[in-house]
């Protein structure tokens, strides 16, 4: 039922299904294949109806080092103007967001199982949740506030 994600193992066990970001040797990084299968499995535990509660959790040192670059994409098309660049930015965005979204629209509660770094897109992601709880080693960090990023 949960098979072929890239990003994430989960488990269902009595009502408590277990999300677990599974690239821990990639620091759990959130590559263009984690925005689309986050809300899918949401969505499909949601429409099963057998989970009652489900535990966001990670493997490896940390529990997810935010935004992988990638997701950006390459550089736009020489060509392409300004209003096109920020609408397909905005709509990047907006898809982005929906993963997150995802987890508060959730019927069930989302509980955050913290352990490491929780940093830039992971604290966002966290938020969402409705419960989080940081093992002693967690610590968390925006760093886009840095860059003047918002």
């Amino acid at each position: 039922m949960f098979d072929g994600f890239t990003c994430f193992e989960t488990k269902l066990d009595g009502g408590v299904a277990t999300v677990t970001m599974s690239r821990g040797e990639q620091l759990n990084t959130m590559v263009p294949e984690f925005w689309d299968e986050l809300p899918a499995l949401v969505r499909e535990l949601d429409a099963t109806g057998e989970a009652r509660v489900m535990v966001l959790a990670s493997t490896g040192r940390h529990f997810c080092a935010g935004m992988d670059l990638s997701v950006f994409g390459g550089r736009p098309q020489p060509d392409a103007s300004p209003s096109v660049i920020r609408s397909n930015l905005r709509s990047n965005v907006l898809h982005l967001q929906e993963t997150f979204s995802a987890l508060e629209k959730a019927r069930m509660p989302v509980l955050a199982a913290i352990q490491g770094g929780c940093i830039g897109g992971a604290v966002d992601m966290v938020t969402a949740c409705d419960l989080r709880y940081a093992a002693a080693d967690a610590f968390f960090c925006i760093q886009e506030i840095n860059i003047g990023m918002t």
